[in-house]
């Protein structure tokens, strides 16, 4: 008994050292003067001729909570003081799919130049993607019990799914403005996975409405990748053969993965633009894991597939209580249902977070524009999307000021600003989804901070003056302007 909890502890701590990634709508995605915005969309202009970084160039790091809440699980006073703990407030708080993603970007290496009709930008970075999702019939299970859900037709629904990642990103990419309104942008990435862990948990729990009796329908599986040998012992519990590490081990899961992105610029005051990011995969090929696990026939309490249970006489409940030798065999025997099995294997392949971006902006000036986006984002456990409106106002080719407001699923309050100064040649920018989670974070639903510092060079080049291929008209009508 106590080797299978122990494999149940291995999956669940697998599972919370996954708590990290996956990255947002942020303003610093609208703003025109910093090539940074370049990132959410590889066809994006960049005035400036050059720029660079190292180290301080970038940092993205965010939370999003769609699900616990503190105000929500708490009674407070008149003085706005917790009083008491109210958990069935805060389970019918929740929503039926919960989720927390974390991530983290920071850029070791940052560089772009102008070429004659194009832009080429190349980064070093490293990347964390993470993701935990839970059901509310989950949580309504562990704060009710099973007398919540009675019937076939109300079977309380249990799943957990965990998803961690983390890997270095060398990316080339080159924009080009094709014509006078269409410009294209590609980004190739080079990448090395660093540790990765999934875990899957699914389970089905139906009660007898009149004997109460129970019957679980369960499955889980889990794939690890970490930068140490590792080898099962009994089959199910991991141990680390050589704890010494080793550089090379962070250099054996390569991946590939491009970003697409298409803008056209309907008029001077009308654009629309799409990309698709972080479209590829890694194979992970350091030192690998995969558990699955089920119900099995242990004995009389396995039918068609599921665990039946109908309850336990009062004399063995006495038994329960005064004899602790009772409780291990009867723990014993129920383990015998559950069936884990684990080995090392060659390798696994994960598809990358791709997510897509589609948006349309209104110029009303040279200096003030308005955009309204939409982006989807695959976080490893389903399509999560994302509605922006945003406004841009860029004065004097060097500063840039954005605010954004943006809709998710469960999350209405992402209020959000940026601000970009170049001073010089020395370009700093600050930016944050959700300014109204800094004064209130236990209850908000997103936050993140966006920060950076590169150094730009050159003067600023005209777009017209980097189009590939021209309008025989407007040069026409410019060279008749000229006489």
């Amino acid at each position: 008994m106590m080797k299978q909890i122990r494999v149940l502890t291995i999956l669940f701590v697998m599972a919370l050292s996954s708590v990290a990634n996956a990255q947002f709508v942020s303003p610093v995605d609208f703003m025109r003067n910093n090539p940074r915005s370049n990132s959410a969309n590889p066809a994006f202009y960049t005035p400036e001729f050059g720029y660079f970084d190292l180290l301080l160039g970038g940092i993205n790091f965010g939370v999003q909570n769609i699900g616990l809440k503190y105000d929500n699980f708490f009674r407070f006073n008149q003085y706005g003081q917790p009083v008491a703990l109210d958990l069935n407030q805060g389970v019918a708080s929740l929503n039926n799919e919960n989720f927390i993603n974390t991530y983290l970007n920071f850029d070791i290496f940052n560089c772009g130049r102008r070429t004659s009709h194009g832009y080429i930008t190349f980064w070093h970075r490293i990347r964390e993607v993470e993701s935990l999702y839970y059901s509310k019939d989950l949580m309504q299970f562990l704060v009710h019990g099973n007398g919540y859900f009675l019937g076939e037709d109300h079977p309380a629904d249990i799943q957990l799914g965990l998803a961690a990642r983390a890997y270095q990103e060398i990316a080339l990419g080159y924009q080009m403005s094709l014509t006078e309104h269409l410009n294209i942008g590609i980004r190739f990435k080079f990448l090395m996975g660093l540790i990765d862990a999934k875990v899957n948990a699914n389970a089905k729990l139906y009660t007898d409405p009149d004997t109460y009796a129970l019957k679980l329908m369960a499955m889980a599986n889990a794939n690890a990748t970490v930068p140490y040998p590792i080898e099962l012992t009994d089959g199910l519990m991991p141990k680390i053969v050589d704890g010494r590490f080793n550089v090379a081990n962070l250099f054996k899961n390569y991946g590939g993965g491009v970003d697409l992105g298409v803008e056209y610029m309907i008029n001077d005051q009308f654009g629309v633009a799409a990309a698709v990011n972080d479209l590829g995969a890694i194979r992970w090929n350091n030192f690998s894991l995969q558990y699955d696990g089920g119900l099995q026939d242990g004995g009389s309490y396995y039918e068609d597939g599921a665990f039946h249970f109908s309850g336990v006489t009062s004399e063995q409940v006495q038994n329960l209580i005064n004899d602790p030798g009772s409780f291990s065999n009867f723990a014993d025997t129920v383990m015998n249902y559950i069936n884990m099995t684990g080995q090392t294997i060659e390798g696994y392949t994960t598809p990358l977070n791709t997510n897509f971006m589609v948006r349309g902006y209104f110029n009303a000036n040279s200096n003030h524009r308005f955009s309204a986006q939409f982006t989807g984002y695959n976080l490893g456990m389903g399509i999560k999307p994302a509605a922006t409106l945003a406004y841009t106002g860029s004065f004097n080719d060097k500063y840039d000021v954005v605010a954004t407001y943006t809709v998710m699923p469960g999350c209405y309050d992402n209020i959000g600003i940026g601000l970009s100064a170049n001073f010089g040649g020395l370009m700093l920018f600050v930016a944050t989804n959700n300014v109204l989670a800094f004064f209130n974070p236990a209850n908000s639903s997103a936050m993140s901070i966006q920060t950076g510092l590169s150094f730009t060079g050159g003067t600023l080049i005209d777009r017209s003056e980097t189009v590939i291929i021209r309008d025989k008209n407007r040069d026409v009508y410019d060279d008749d302007d000229e006489e």
